[in-house]
C-alpha cells in the first residue's frame, strides 16, 4: 500500500489532479481521485485553518491544466459570464451536426441489438467509429446534450437511450479527467448498456400498465443476458461488458442483479447508474411523460443519495448544475427564459435567455439576463414546455 505523504496548502494550484484520493485528515477526503482541485477548495482549506493535506497518490495533470485552470480560476465572473454567452452561441451551430453523429450511433448499437437477438457473433467497429465523433464534438463542445432532447420521438427508445446514456456517462468521464482509453472502454459499454433487454419479450418495454411480478424479475434479468451476449457475441472487454451487467446495481447495495454495493461496483458502471437514471426521467416513455430537467436533477440529488456514488454524484451535478441548459425558469418580475449556461460556484444563479415578457407575449429582441449581476432577480419556479406552450428549439 502506497505511503501517505502531507502536502502543504500554499503549495496546492487550481488544477492539480492525482491518481489517488486527496484527504484533509484520516476522516474527511477533500477531493476523489483524478478530481482537480479547485480554486474554491484551497480557499475553503485557508479559511479552515488547515495547513496540509494528505495523498498516497501521484500527481497526473500536467503543467498544462494547471496554468489553464488557474487561468480561469482568476476570471472575473463578468469574464466567465461573457464565456458562457459566447460558447451557447458556438453551440446553437451544432445541432444539425449532432443530429447525424447521433443518427449513426443509433444504427451502430441497433445492428448490435439484432445481432444479439439472432444468437449471432458481432464486430463493435461501427461502434467504435461513432464513439470517437461523439467524444470528439463533446470535446469541443462539452454542452452538446442539450441537443439529445427529443430525439428519441418516434424511434427506437432502447436504442437512443443507449446512446444518450453514453452522452451523459462520458460528460462524467471527462470531467473526471479520463484519458482516451478509459473514455472509449465506458463508451463502448454504455452504447451496449441494455443488450440483454433484447432477450426479453418485446411487449414488456412497450407495456403501458403495472408490470407483474413476474415481469418485473424478468426484467431484473437483463443485465447478466447482456453481460454474457457481450462477452461471448461480441469479446468486449471486461471492463466495458461490467456496466451492462452492473448498471442496477446501488451504492447502498440494495440493487440487482448481486446486491453489490459501494466500490465492489465498478466505477463505469457507478457512472453509467447516474446517466442511466437521469436520461430515463427526461425520455418519453409508454408509461409516462418525460420530466423536465431541473425536476430529473432534483429527484436524482434527493433519491439518489443511497443508490448512487456520492463523489460521482457531486461531479454530475457541478458539470449540469441544479438548473441544466435548456432548463426552463420563471423569474420574480413573471419573464420566462431559458437557461444558457451558470457558474459551478453560484448554481442557483444562472445566466437566462429571456424567451416571455411579463404579460406573457414572446420577447422579438435577444435579452440575456446574469442573475448574478442582477441581484433583484432570482429564480421563482422551473417550468415545462406544456406550461408554457412552447417548444424548446424554438426558443433557443
Amino acid at each position: 500500500m502506497a505511503e501517505m505523504r502531507k502536502i502543504p496548502v500554499d503549495e496546492l494550484k487550481p488544477g492539480m489532479r492525482f491518481d489517488k484520493p486527496v484527504y484533509i485528515d484520516s476522516n474527511n477526503m477533500l477531493v476523489a481521485a483524478n478530481v482537480s482541485i479547485k480554486l474554491d477548495d484551497i480557499k475553503k482549506l485557508m479559511r479552515w485553518g488547515v495547513s496540509e493535506v494528505e495523498t498516497a497518490g501521484n500527481l497526473v495533470s500536467t503543467e498544462q491544466e494547471i496554468k489553464a485552470a488557474t487561468a480561469r480560476a482568476t476570471m472575473t465572473e463578468s469574464d466567465e459570464a461573457k464565456k458562457i454567452i459566447d460558447d451557447y452561441n458556438k453551440l446553437l451551430t451544432q445541432r444539425v451536426p449532432l443530429i447525424e453523429i447521433h443518427k449513426e450511433a443509433c444504427k451502430a448499437v441497433a445492428n448490435v441489438h439484432n445481432a444479439i437477438k439472432a444468437d449471432e457473433p458481432f464486430a463493435i467497429d461501427e461502434i467504435d467509429v461513432s464513439l470517437t465523433k461523439i467524444i470528439e464534438i463533446m470535446k469541443n463542445y462539452p454542452n452538446i446534450f442539450l441537443f439529445l432532447y427529443g430525439l428519441e420521438e418516434g424511434k427506437n427508445y432502447l436504442v437512443v437511450h443507449s446512446v444518450n446514456v453514453t452522452f451523459y456517462s462520458l460528460l462524467i468521464g471527462m470531467a473526471l479527467k479520463y484519458a482516451p482509453l478509459k473514455l472509449r472502454e465506458l463508451g463502448i459499454g454504455t452504447m451496449l448498456i441494455d443488450a440483454g433487454m433484447i432477450k426479453l419479450p418485446a411487449y414488456i418495454m412497450h407495456k403501458q400498465s403495472n408490470l407483474t411480478e413476474h415481469e418485473f424479475n424478468q426484467i431484473k434479468t437483463h443485465p447478466l443476458h447482456g453481460y454474457k451476449a457481450l462477452r461471448q457475441l461480441g469479446k468486449i472487454p471486461e471492463k466495458s461488458a461490467l456496466i451492462c451487467l452492473q448498471h442496477h446495481e446501488q451504492y447502498d447495495g440494495k440493487g440487482y442483479p448481486r446486491g453489490l454495493k459501494g466500490t465492489q461496483i465498478d466505477e463505469y458502471a457507478r457512472i453509467a447508474a447516474i446517466a442511466d437514471s437521469y436520461e430515463a426521467q427526461i425520455a418519453n416513455r409508454a408509461y409516462r411523460k418525460r420530466i423536465f430537467f431541473y425536476q430529473a436533477m432534483k429527484n436524482l440529488l434527493s433519491s439518489g443519495i443511497n443508490k448512487f456514488d456520492p463523489v460521482i454524484l457531486r461531479v454530475f451535478l457541478s458539470r449540469m448544475s441544479v438548473y441544466p441548459i435548456g432548463s426552463l425558469v420563471e423569474l420574480n418580475n413573471g419573464t420566462i427564459g431559458i437557461v444558457i449556461g451558470s457558474m459551478p460556484q453560484k448554481p442557483l444563479r444562472p445566466i437566462v435567455k429571456l424567451i416571455i415578457d411579463s404579460n406573457k407575449q414572446r420577447f422579438t429582441d435577444t435579452i440575456i439576463v446574469n442573475l448574478l449581476e442582477e441581484k433583484a432577480l432570482y429564480i421563482t419556479r422551473a417550468l415545462d414546455e406544456t406550461e408554457i406552450g412552447v417548444n424548446l428549439f424554438e426558443v433557443l
